[in-house]
C-alpha cells in the first residue's frame, strides 16, 4: 500500500498559492506557514495544536544548525552532512518560539512577499523591548532620540532590526491581532544617501553606548544589594552566550540585551553577579539570584525564546 510522504500535502500546496493578502488569511486558519522559497516541510506539535511549517532550507558551511525568522517566514540553515530527522527533532525543541514569532510577524502591517530587508531611512531597531524608527539626514556629529507626540505605526517594507526582542513574554490572541508601534525616532547623523553598512554601523555604536550606560547604572542598582563588586564591566558579542563572569570579577554582557526587555537585561545582568559568589550553577547560585529577581525562572524561560537574526544581511 502506498502513502503520501510526511510532507507531500504541504508541498503541492506551495505549487498553487493564491494572492497576497487572501493567501495568507488561508494559511492562518489552517494552520499553516509557508516561506516563499519553501523547500522542505515540518510539522510542530504545540499542546493539542499542530502547526505546519514549509521552511527555506539551506546547505551551509557551518558546524551547527541555524535558524532565522523574517516577516518571509522560516529560513534554515545546516551542514550538509545533517539527516531531516535531526533537524525536524530540533525544530520541534524550539516550536513554541517559531510559532510565536510566526505569528507576530506576520501581524505587521506589511506584505510579506515585498519585504525589502536592507538598512535605510525609515529601518527600524529594537531598544528596549519597543521599536525605534531611524530617521537620516540629522544635523549633528551624534546620534539623537526624540520622542514622538502620538504613536505610529510600524511601516511595511521596512528593515526589522532585532524582531525576537520585541516578542512578548507570552503572545496572546489579542497581542498577535495588534500592530507593532513606534513611540520614538532615532536621528543618525547620516545623509539620505548613506549605505547600509554606514546606517548598520552608526545604529550598533548608539545601541551599544546605551547598553553600557544601562549595564553601569543596573550594576550600581544590584551590585550593593548583592554584596559584590564587579573589577570591570564591558560588552561583548559573543555567539554563543548573554554574559559572563570571571573569578577575577569581570562582568560582560552582550550588547544586544539592550534591545529587549530591561527586566531580562537585568536577569542575565543579576544571573552574572550572583557567578562572583558561585562560579556554578548549584542551589546556592540560584539562591542568591531568588534574592534579587524572585520571578527569575520565567525570566530565563523567556530568554531562551530570544533568537536574534545577524545584525547584517
Amino acid at each position: 500500500m502506498h502513502t503520501t510522504p510526511p510532507g507531500m500535502a504541504l508541498e503541492q500546496h506551495t505549487l498553487s498559492l493564491l494572492a497576497g493578502d487572501e493567501q495568507r488569511a488561508l494559511d492562518q486558519r489552517n494552520q499553516l506557514w509557508i516561506h516563499p522559497k519553501a523547500n522542505r516541510t515540518v510539522a510542530l506539535q504545540l499542546a493539542e495544536e499542530l502547526v505546519h511549517v514549509g521552511y527555506h532550507w539551506i546547505a551551509a558551511q557551518r558546524r551547527t544548525i541555524g535558524m532565522q525568522i523574517s516577516a518571509q517566514g522560516l529560513q534554515v540553515r545546516a551542514p550538509r552532512w545533517v539527516g531531516q530527522a535531526e533537524i525536524d527533532a530540533l525544530l520541534q525543541s524550539r516550536a513554541r518560539w517559531i510559532v510565536q514569532k510566526l505569528r507576530q510577524l506576520q501581524a505587521l502591517p506589511q506584505d510579506a512577499g515585498h519585504v525589502r530587508l536592507a538598512w535605510s531611512d525609515g529601518a527600524y531597531i529594537a531598544w528596549q523591548g519597543q521599536w525605534l524608527r531611524l530617521a537620516l539626514g540629522f544635523a549633528g556629529r551624534r546620534a539623537n532620540l526624540q520622542q514622538l507626540s502620538e504613536p505610529e505605526p510600524v511601516l511595511p517594507g521596512k528593515h526589522l532590526a532585532g524582531a525576537a526582542a520585541v516578542m512578548p513574554g507570552s503572545v496572546t490572541e489579542t497581542e498577535v491581532r495588534q500592530a507593532p508601534q513606534v513611540r520614538h525616532v532615532l536621528h543618525l547623523p547620516l545623509p539620505l544617501h548613506a549605505t547600509e553598512d554606514e546606517i548598520a554601523a552608526m545604529a550598533q555604536r548608539w545601541l551599544r553606548q546605551q547598553a553600557q550606560a544601562q549595564l553601569a547604572l543596573r550594576s550600581a542598582h544590584f551590585a550593593p544589594i548583592m554584596g559584590v563588586a564587579p573589577s570591570r564591566l564591558s560588552l561583548t558579542s559573543a555567539n554563543t552566550r548573554w554574559g559572563s563572569a570571571s573569578s577575577g570579577g569581570a562582568i560582560r554582557l552582550h550588547w544586544r540585551l539592550v534591545q529587549m526587555d530591561p527586566v531580562l537585561f537585568d536577569y542575565v545582568l543579576v544571573h552574572e553577579l550572583a557567578h562572583l559568589h558561585e562560579m556554578n550553577h548549584s542551589a546556592q547560585f540560584w539562591a542568591w539570584v531568588a534574592q534579587v529577581l524572585p520571578d527569575y525562572a520565567q525570566y530565563r524561560q523567556r530568554l531562551k525564546q530570544v533568537r536574534l537574526e545577524s545584525w547584517t544581511l
